[in-house]
């Protein structure tokens, strides 16, 4: 009867309901993403013209987690290979600003994803 327990407890652990996707144009709730919105702009929009393909693969359908996507900014080397995108070091990003961008880069992505949940 003791090892019904733990079961239960784990099963509890479920994740609440989302809500309906929020559509429109991705507002800027806080400084840090307009602050983010900023960095992309100066070191990324050329290549992933709002986090669409363009020189650079789509960054919209990437669900790296902010690590992941620290490490791939900072480093040549891409996870599957050598990867073309340039290395920003600390000089060019800042630690904040990489953590700005990156709340950028996950608002981004999960208004993406709004959309096409939407146009389905």
């Amino acid at each position: 009867m003791l090892w019904l327990l733990p079961v239960l407890v784990l099963s509890s652990c479920g994740t609440a309901r989302r809500s309906e996707p929020i559509m429109g144009p991705l507002t800027l709730q806080t400084q840090q993403l307009e602050n983010g919105r900023q960095v992309f702009m100066q070191n990324c929009q050329r290549c992933h013209p709002l986090g669409e393909a363009g020189l650079g693969p789509s960054l919209n359908n990437i669900p790296l987690p902010g690590a992941a996507l620290r490490f791939r900014v900072r480093s040549k080397a891409f996870f599957l290979g050598i990867g073309r995108m340039p290395s920003f070091k600390k000089h060019e990003i800042s630690r904040e600003q990489m953590d700005e961008l990156v709340v950028y880069l996950k608002a981004l992505r999960r208004h993406k994803r709004s959309e096409a949940v939407a146009a389905q």
